[in-house]
């Protein structure tokens, strides 16, 4: 609300970015309501002190958690590849303590919001949330408009993205494309950041 008063933040057009933990409902009929909420601080955990430590070039934000997601806004494409980098990172060291490793999916949509304090009200955010159920663990995935935008600011971009489906969206009179950025390997997020700077 601060940064809000202060003027850093702003209703406006950003990329909506929703980091989801995969298979919840299992974990916690497997392992009780104590052991998911650990799971689910650990996720946050993770997220927030990524962004913290991430060199956010642009405008970011954490927004909030929701559940077993987590919701940021970001004006920058690369900025959420920097803060993926280190996300990662978070996630490689909390899975040496967990038995069942956590695996998030990563919906990156682009879209108008309002923001009232930490609520972000708008129809793109809604949108976000209906991709869940459609990206696999592991996977970062665009909406068409969020690809269409981003791909400018990526070097390899004409053969980073993959053809990932289609979702329907209320409010969009077609179906949506979404696009999974082709990873190779597990540090394949840092490369392509470094291949922004050469």
């Amino acid at each position: 609300m601060n940064l809000q008063m202060q003027g850093v933040i702003r209703s406006g057009l950003y990329y909506i970015v929703l980091v989801d933990l995969v298979a919840s409902t299992a974990f916690s009929a497997q392992h009780g309501n104590e052991a998911m909420a650990r799971r689910i601080e650990s996720l946050v955990m993770g997220a927030f002190n990524a962004f913290k430590e991430a060199e956010i070039k642009n405008v970011g934000l954490f927004v909030k958690e929701i559940g077993d997601s987590v919701l940021f806004i970001f004006h920058h494409f690369p900025d959420i590849l920097r803060w993926k980098v280190i996300f990662d990172r978070w996630l490689e060291l909390l899975n040496k303590k967990e038995n069942s490793p956590l695996t998030v999916r990563t919906c990156i949509h682009v879209g108008e919001v309002y923001l009232q304090g930490v609520n972000p009200l708008s129809l793109a955010v809604s949108q976000t949330f209906k991709m869940e159920k459609q990206v696999k663990g592991g996977e970062i995935v665009l909406t068409d408009f969020a690809f269409n935008v981003a791909w400018p600011t990526i070097a390899r971009a004409y053969h980073g993205f993959d053809k990932y489906g289609e979702i329907t969206f209320d409010g969009v009179d077609r179906p949506v494309t979404l696009y999974r950025l082709s990873l190779h390997d597990e540090h394949d997020t840092e490369r392509i950041i470094n291949e922004q700077l050469t």
